[in-house]
């Protein structure tokens, strides 16, 4: 748990470039978007490429998150700039030879023009050929032939036979190569997962009207967007006829959930059938994480830190309600509290069946093809929808449900932190960590002040130099670092857990020297 605790310290930075690309993305969609004319109206030519500007930014920023998350954890581990050339070398092999040897008859959510990475092949002149998608999975492969092909550039002797290439061109090379090999072998093997894949879609839409159906859908979505492969689920459902079908009164067939919803909301014709794949999101979004994010404010216990940090926590709640920032906030909870993660899963799949269940709907009216970066749920859409006499029932609904999923989500989020987040299964880790600290800080006569947040201990000490940072670090914090309050230690999200601790333990020894 150290080392998957250690890829959130990382990655918090990446996380924060995502988040600001998410605002970019849904202030440029607000400014241009004509399902928000109601709102704003711009006429102005230069505010509006400044507004797809901004949006295209933040596309792209989006899109290739894998490629920072790349770049920053070969950069952290390595602690060499030459890791950068030799990680977006390798990342660009892998990418192009997933396209020379994937097969070309594969479903179009597979492949992704990736950097804007394409060719004409001379052997298959059938079409341009493009990348596989294969999301984050990429990530690791490059980060890990990466990181050993600069271990194996430190250890090689000058004085072997390729003596004339230098340890830093030696790394990019045996980088390339073995990047460009596994890129092969995974362009060979992925038909199949995507075979199996294509099954579970197959079930989904054999039956749209099944809670459990749409519960999995929903679980499925969530899960695939994290891994960078939300298209492979969301395209079927949104634009193709496993979302369903409909004829509109000019004879043409409407194919997807979300182009029937676009075309029935812009005809006035609702058939109160469709919006089934999009409804949760608005709970999610204007609700869930909000709520979540204002129970991880609540863990700080220095009024310092929260001061600090409230103006952050406000902005992120803004994006939230009006572009989402559901991506960033999950890739948080997965590298900070895995069970956390698992529970907002199953949590946003019981969301599909509810709505299913109770035959609410309320869709997403969007006209573009890029469903990675799409934004359903905003509250200004929701507005819209508030304006509408025939979905006010619905609306009123989707807010039953999502103060209700507020309040457990906040509930729960304090509630693993507090009591679940270590010793779960009642092992004694957690008091094993409790003590443990205390014995390296020096003791509990040693602690003048301790404080926590979501996943920092942060203790003031009489003397420092008693502090054992070696033994820390075996009890699992993966950084310890001074700052003006004190001595700031990352034990990830047992950090409260192992502060209310230390604070009992305060108060028993004063108590016994009075």
């Amino acid at each position: 748990m150290r080392g998957w605790h250690s890829l959130y310290e990382i990655l918090a930075f990446p996380i924060g470039v995502l988040i600001f690309a998410i605002f970019l993305l849904g202030l440029g969609n607000i400014m241009v978007n004509p399902a928000f004319n109601y709102l704003i109206q711009i006429n102005d030519d230069y505010i509006i490429l400044f507004a797809e500007a901004i949006a295209r930014i933040g596309q792209f920023l989006v899109v290739n998150f894998p490629l920072l998350f790349l770049i920053r954890l070969v950069t952290k581990r390595a602690g060499s700039a030459m890791t950068i050339l030799s990680a977006v070398s390798g990342y660009v092999a892998y990418v192009v030879f997933t396209m020379y040897f994937t097969r070309t008859d594969l479903t179009s959510t597979a492949y992704s023009s990736i950097l804007g990475i394409s060719a004409v092949s001379t052997v298959n002149t059938t079409g341009t050929r493009y990348p596989i998608q294969t999301g984050i999975l990429a990530t690791f492969i490059v980060t890990l032939i990466t990181l050993n092909s600069y271990t194996a550039s430190r250890r090689r002797s000058e004085y072997g036979f390729f003596s004339f290439i230098n340890k830093d061109v030696y790394c990019v090379i045996r980088t390339v190569v073995l990047s460009s090999l596994l890129g092969a072998i995974v362009a060979v093997s992925w038909p199949y997962g995507l075979r199996f894949f294509s099954k579970v879609i197959s079930f989904i839409s054999s039956d749209t009207t099944n809670p459990i159906n749409l519960m999995l859908y929903g679980i499925l979505d969530r899960l695939m967007s994290v891994f960078n492969l939300g298209a492979l689920i969301r395209t079927p459902f949104w634009y193709n006829t496993n979302g369903g079908s409909w004829i509109n009164m000019g004879g043409v067939s409407i194919a997807g959930d979300v182009n029937i919803w676009t075309e029935q909301y812009a005809s006035s014709a609702l058939s109160r059938m469709t919006g089934r794949f999009i409804t949760p999101y608005y709970v999610l979004n204007l609700f869930a994480m909000p709520a979540m994010l204002w129970a991880l404010y609540s863990l700080q216990t220095d009024r310092l830190e929260r001061g600090r940090t409230r103006l952050y926590f406000v902005l992120v709640t803004i994006i939230s309600l009006l572009s989402g920032c559901l991506l960033p906030l999950e890739i948080l909870l997965l590298l900070l509290c895995p069970l956390l993660f698992i529970f907002h899963l199953s949590c946003t799949g019981i969301l599909y069946g509810i709505f299913q269940s109770m035959h609410v709907y309320l869709g997403f009216q969007y006209t573009g093809t890029n469903t990675i970066t799409a934004l359903p749920g905003t509250l200004l859409e929701f507005i819209a929808y508030v304006q509408n006499p025939n979905l006010r029932t619905s609306v009123l609904q989707v807010l039953l449900v999502g103060a209700i999923m507020a309040l457990v989500y906040f509930l729960l989020t304090r509630l693993y932190f507090n009591h679940l987040a270590i010793d779960l299964f009642r092992t004694g880790d957690k008091d094993r960590a409790i003590q443990g600290t205390i014995e390296a800080v020096g003791g509990i006569e040693n602690v003048k002040l301790v404080h926590s947040s979501m996943n920092r201990l942060i203790i003031s000490l009489f003397d420092p130099t008693k502090l054992d940072v070696q033994k820390l670090k075996d009890l699992g914090s993966v950084r310890v670092f001074e700052t003006r309050a004190g001595y700031a230690i990352s034990f990830g999200s047992a950090s409260t857990i192992i502060r209310k601790g230390i604070a009992k333990a305060m108060r028993d020894y004063v108590r016994i020297a009075d």
